[in-house]
């Protein structure tokens, strides 16, 4: 990082926190009551009003507080959302709170000449999305920060936005992101190892990039679901406010945050293939007044696999503090303990799974490995961070998150799958040691800002980000030049028992990746509806292998201009135009030496058009897009171990997703993606080549349905379909996947505090496949299985 970025952090970070701690000492002055009169009974006065969402549905439940001096009184809202506090003449600190929205707070003051005073209070959610009101989709969310990095509808956001709410991973019983992103248009989730996160998102690998509360992961190895509030899928480059990023997308994971209320809810699952989970989701105010509250998510999962002698147990603590410094000033604290062990399976080869072999199928649960070293992995995650907002007023805004992270990954004599025998029998693997220690520090510091100039409504958004990952790794394996090295197995009739063969120092690296971004965004209220979104972000990056003399650094500019058109209220079209920055690795010839290969450009064009009809009830987004990927890196034929950056790639689709509440117990979810990905220029790949692992047609369904009258009532019944085309199998396409189709059901009861629900997934039992690398790297997609849930909520 330069003088110049370090410099920026600095000042704007110093600026923020100076003046929010000194209108933080200004509101702790102005917040201190006088006491409270004690005069006769016979001159109560009388606060009273309702409580609100933004839709002016009333909050039934919510928590008023009036504290003045020792003095302390509490009342809670009725089934309309009103109500009524009897009180002293006094001045009086009072807060609201509710479940899942934000509280709010101010000074009230009944004087003996006035006793009657009202407040009517219209509450927003705490987190960064809102659901909408009770008329509205169970599963639909109708405001984010992730497209502008501001509080926005996401009718007036020029992007296409997936976000899967956790109540619609509670339904599907999802414990894995393969299980959210299923419900998304044009995501086609899973790969070639069965406990990594793999994903393509509009017709390009998008995996290894997931995102955690808006800053870039570690990993993105096996994130764990029940910690989160929702999952974010922002499509098409997002560049020019979260950075280099691949150009289909990215995926945004959003923690569980604390809330001032008081809740438990504690659950077992139980299930096919040794599956158990005992999980706790907790949390309480801390203190009297409400403005210091924590939350606990607690996960312990052993599981088996259908794969013979795997296995895999999970530990996961992820605490949560958050304090309401004043009610304009919060800080959030998050942390995250995730420990996983076990045996890890690997994939099958192509023949006799997916391609004909004379010697027959390939049993899915073949395990490739050998039961007296079973593949043994250890990963282990540890992190903490914060997320700081400041409100200095209507107009202005401060807002900081970071995080930091420890990760280490150890691997002891994985067997590789490495090439299959001419006879189609005998599968040739290696063993490998992998051992690998890094961690990362992710800062986001910005400031929001509301202005008008004219007639002109101003929404801007500028800051500077940073990320920092040291990483060095140790790898050991055979010599590969040595054929009696690899270790031979019957794939039809395995016999095990073969000794390991000799591993050797392999490899071994000490890198350090780094990038600084400066990004500023304007969306601009043109007309009452017509609006534009304008911006860009200056990217400085910077990818060092101490091994080399120099470093790869890179320098780029991502804009992104849109515009969104209300045809009627609720009926919002958009476009939009962007550009993506990858950095990659690789040297390109230039005579007698190389140079760094240049950074992977893409651009998009998008347009669609956002609905909300029948007073919210169906929510729909259909969207066209057209990407062209370029600096594709492809080998040199001339120079051995040199690239060219002369590939080409372009994706061009269509997508359409449609949240509807049919019932008021009655939801259905339905994506659509047509998606065609071809290589358009390469010196190794055929042009016209489909990417890898991307369906040209994909559609998912999910619909539940709750009894709410008779001696059945809190009964309910939920019912999937997903369908995938035939997808490359490799990056040459010489064998496909098979299309497929699965099943998925649920039944559950929810009576008061207990719930009780069974999830079935691939309800037919159907053998499918969902994903390769190569002829020997083709993973089996999961049998029928079924979970059983029961929970109780305090």
């Amino acid at each position: 990082m330069g003088p110049l970025e370090g410099r920026s952090i600095a000042v704007l970070t110093l600026l923020g926190v100076l003046g929010i701690f000194q209108q933080s000492v200004a509101a702790d002055d102005r917040a201190a009551p006088h006491e409270c009169s004690q005069d006769a009974q016979d001159r109560i006065g009388t606060l009273s009003g309702t409580v609100s969402d933004v839709s002016r549905t009333g909050i039934s439940g919510a928590l008023i507080t009036a504290s003045c001096g020792s003095f302390l009184q509490a009342v809670s809202t009725d089934s309309t959302g009103a109500y009524s506090l009897k009180l002293s003449p006094g001045r009086y600190r009072v807060r609201v709170t509710a479940d899942k929205f934000a509280p709010v707070e101010r000074e009230t003051v009944l004087a003996a000449a006035r006793l009657v005073e009202e407040w009517n209070v219209s509450l927003t959610l705490a987190t960064v999305q809102t659901r909408m009101s009770v008329t509205a989709p169970e599963y639909a969310v109708t405001h984010t920060t992730a497209g502008n990095k501001m509080d926005t509808s996401l009718l007036d956001v020029p992007q296409s936005i997936t976000i899967v709410d956790h109540e619609l991973l509670s339904d599907q019983g999802a414990y894995k992101l393969d299980d959210a992103l299923k419900n998304v248009a044009g995501v086609m989730p899973g790969g070639y190892y069965e406990a990594w996160d793999y994903y393509r998102i509009r017709g390009f690998d998008a995996s290894f990039n997931t995102f955690v509360d808006a800053l870039r992961g570690g990993n993105g190895m096996g994130e764990e679901i029940f910690g989160l509030e929702s999952v974010e899928v922002l499509k098409g480059p997002s560049s020019s406010l979260y950075g280099q990023s691949v150009l289909g997308g990215l995926v945004n994971l959003r923690s569980k945050l604390p809330r001032p209320d008081g809740f438990a809810q504690v659950q077992f699952t139980g299930g096919s293939y040794g599956f158990y989970e005992p999980a706790i989701d907790a949390g309480a105010s801390l203190n009297r007044s409400h403005t210091l509250y924590a939350r606990l998510n607690l996960v312990y999962r052993p599981t088996g696999s259908f794969v013979n002698y795997v296995t895999r147990h999970r530990v996961y603590v992820a605490p949560a503090l958050t304090w309401d410094i004043n009610p304009d000033t919060k800080l959030t604290i998050l942390g995250r303990y995730q420990h996983d062990t076990g045996h890890m399976g690997f994939p099958l080869p192509a023949q006799g799974t997916v391609l004909p072999n004379p010697n027959g199928e390939i049993p899915v649960s073949l395990f490739v490995g050998e039961p007296s070293n079973p593949n043994p992995v250890s990963e282990v995650n540890k992190q903490v961070g914060y997320q700081l907002s400041h409100r200095f007023n209507d107009s202005f805004s401060f807002y900081q998150n970071v995080r930091v992270a420890w990760y280490e990954n150890h691997w002891d004599k994985l067997l590789y799958p490495a090439f299959l025998g001419t006879d189609e029998r005998t599968l040739y693997r290696y063993p490998l040691t992998y051992e690998q220690v890094w961690s990362n520090y992710a800062a986001d510091t910005g400031m929001r800002f509301r202005v008008k100039t004219g007639r002109i409504q101003h929404n801007l958004v500028a800051g500077v980000d940073y990320y920092r990952e040291p990483s060095r790794y140790n790898e050991e394996s055979i010599n590969f030049d040595d054929p009696s090295a690899y270790m031979a197995l019957d794939v039809f009739h395995p016999v095990y028992g073969t000794p390991f063969s000799p591993i050797f120092p392999f490899a071994s690296d000490n890198t350090r990746t780094q990038y600084v971004g400066l990004y500023l965004q304007d969306r601009l209220q043109l007309t009452e509806r017509l609006s534009l979104t304008a911006g860009g972000r200056w990217d400085f990056a910077s990818n060092r292998d101490f091994s080399q003399p120099a470093s790869n650094d890179n320098n780029a500019f991502s804009p992104r201009v849109g515009g969104n058109y209300r045809f009627v209220p609720n009926v919002n079209l958009y476009a939009a135009y962007s550009k993506s920055f990858l950095p990659q690795t690789g040297m390109v010839y230039t005579g007698s030496s190389g140079t760094f290969a240049n950074p992977e450009r893409g651009e998009q064009w998008e347009c669609g058009v956002k609905t909300s009809l029948l007073s919210g009830r169906m929510v729909n987004t259909l969207s066209a897009y057209r990407l062209a990927r370029s600096n594709v890196v492809t080998p040199d034929p001339n120079h051995p171990n040199f690239y060219l950056l002369t590939g080409q790639q372009r994706s061009k689709g269509v997508e359409l997703e449609t949240i509807f509440q049919l019932h008021r117990t009655w939801n259905l979810v339905l994506a659509y993606a047509f998606t065609q990905a071809n290589v358009i220029k390469d010196n190794v790949i055929p042009v016209g080549t489909p990417t890898q692992n991307v369906p040209k047609h994909s559609i998912s369904v999910w619909s539940t349905y709750e009894l709410q009258r008779g001696w059945l009532k809190g009964v309910g019944l939920g019912f999937g379909e997903r369908y995938y085309t035939k997808q490359s199998g490799d990056l040459l396409d010489t064998f496909s996947l098979p299309a497929y189709g699965l099943t998925d059901a649920s039944i559950f009861y929810r009576r008061g505090r207990l719930g009780w629900q069974v999830n079935a997934y691939n309800l037919a039992d159907k053998r499918y496949f969902t994903g390769s690398y190569n002829n020997v790297y083709v993973q089996p997609g999961r049998p029928r299985s079924i979970h059983t849930t029961i929970s109780w909520k305090f």
